[in-house]
């Protein structure tokens, strides 16, 4: 009488063990994350877009200040090349 007692919890809970993966698998995934897209949508500005609503905002940078920014990137860009090369 005492291993029947003790058969009936064991096969619950290997029955319970062996359904849990199933049960996982079974549910509603959330949408996968690359870059900076979630949910199918871009979350991320283009620089287009942000120029236009630069201009539409009134606070487009000067001609002066896109060339200063331009130079400030071409000087670390070869800080980094060198820094890499040698």
């Amino acid at each position: 009488m005492e291993s029947f007692a003790f058969r009936i919890p064991s096969r619950a809970l290997t029955f319970a063990l062996l359904a849990a993966p199933a049960v996982a698998f079974a549910q509603v995934r959330a949408p996968t994350r690359e870059g900076n897209v979630w949910g199918w949508r871009a979350h991320q500005p283009t620089e287009a877009q942000v120029q236009q609503l630069e201009r539409v905002a009134g606070i487009a940078p000067t001609p002066f200040e896109r060339e200063s920014n331009a130079t400030t990137m071409d000087r670390l860009n070869q800080q980094l090349l060198r820094r890499s090369s040698g």
